[in-house]
């Protein structure tokens, strides 16, 4: 089991519920030309603008000349802005999941899945174990998993159980390609949420730590409030704010919650705070990758006189090389940070991937790599292209 995942947001949206539509309006003050001033009164591009619609040509070239106008004011002005919030459009729908659903999706993201999201050979009873269900649960939780598009999985001829995450390679595609990101998960906090029993409380937590990692909050707030109404918005129509408010008070060792009227307050541990979590998974990465190029260097000699290599040096040696023999790879301090922050953005498996591709292309016959980061990240990109084409 990895000490981190990365588990697609929109897959994670889709098992808590999608959030009823709603409308919401986003106060903005911002600097505006006070046109009741005397040096205004008189002036025709006031009247212009007090006349002509604003979408019209006059009205635009109106604005332009009472921005130069050096006789202008300017004052505060509140501006208020609708803005219509549609989940199932943005994230696509499958149906909300019960607690050990949730938590089985969430855990089998911990088995190190491959490019493709493929996890192999897991033991029902271990999943049990970490989940803290029987191993019937579990599978009749696959199941649904599978029933309801999350996954899909077999059971080999040992027992041991194969899935593939079917949403996996859109968690690191850009927006405009149909990505919308992931959230970096400890194994710490996994067992945090498995510890819940709520499902109310189970799917307000996962929420709140999705909205702590939002563009707008960066990962760096410890602290966010949300309306009773607005929390209602994201649950099934049972859960009215007397069940919510009697779930959240029960302790937990993730937020700090208190209420004030109808708002409450979720302070999250500062280890869990999600840029905490990157840079504690970016510390981890770099530790990985150099224990990787150490090992690799070594194993360099190793295939070098004819000896076997470990497997998962395998594919930066597959390869029918002209050359005399295979190079070891040289990074400094500076592209291994750069390459644990690209493992943070797409996955480990990926870069790695990547990191193969330049080897054997640039490496092995010394072509100078003036920016590794920049040049894996193309090498990722065009994969991902050539993914979709596929599709």
């Amino acid at each position: 089991m990895d000490n981190f995942a990365n588990i697609g947001k929109a897959a994670i949206i889709q098992s808590l519920g999608i959030q009823k539509n709603y409308t919401e309006v986003i106060e903005t003050t911002v600097d505006a030309i006070d046109y009741s001033i005397t040096a205004c009164s008189t002036c025709k591009y006031k009247a212009i603008i007090n006349t002509f619609d604003e979408n019209s040509k006059p009205y635009a070239d109106a604005c332009a000349s009472c921005a130069s106008c050096p006789h202008k004011t300017l004052i505060q002005k509140n501006v208020y802005k609708k803005i219509y919030h549609n989940e199932k459009n943005r994230y696509g729908y499958r149906p909300m999941l019960k607690a050990n659903a949730i938590k089985l999706f969430l855990l089998l993201h911990f088995y190190h899945p491959d490019n493709n999201g493929i996890v192999y050979n897991l033991e029902a009873c271990e999943l049990a174990s970490v989940i803290g269900c029987n191993v019937r649960t579990v599978w009749n939780n696959l199941k649904v998993l599978e029933e309801y598009t999350y996954i899909s999985y077999s059971k080999n001829e040992y027992g041991l159980i194969n899935v593939i995450l079917n949403d996996y390679e859109n968690y690191y595609l850009p927006a405009n390609k149909g990505g919308r990101g992931f959230l970096v998960m400890s194994k710490e906090l996994l067992t945090k949420l498995n510890s819940t029993d709520s499902l109310v409380s189970l799917r307000i937590f996962i929420r709140e730590l999705l909205s702590l990692d939002s563009p707008e909050l960066k990962g760096v707030a410890s602290v966010d409030y949300k309306n009773i109404r607005d929390i209602r918005n994201t649950l099934p129509s049972y859960c009215k704010p007397s069940v919510i408010k009697a779930k959240l008070t029960k302790n937990s060792d993730i937020f700090n919650v208190t209420f004030k009227d109808d708002v409450v307050r979720f302070e999250i541990d500062k280890a869990y705070i999600p840029k905490n979590q990157k840079a504690y998974v970016h510390e981890k990465y770099v530790g990985i990758l150099q224990n990787f190029i150490w090992e690799f260097n070594q194993n360099v000699a190793y295939v070098n006189s004819g000896e076997t290599v470990s497997a998962k040096f395998s594919s930066f040696f597959n390869i029918n090389t002209s050359v005399a023999s295979y190079k070891l790879m040289k990074l400094t301090d500076i592209e291994i940070d750069d390459i644990a922050s690209l493992s943070l953005h797409y996955s480990y498996e990926i870069v790695m991937n990547a990191l193969s591709v330049v080897y054997k292309e640039y490496y092995m016959y010394e072509k100078t790599v003036n920016n590794l980061a920049g040049l894996m990240s193309t090498i990722i990109r065009a994969q991902f292209n050539n993914l979709k084409k596929a599709a």
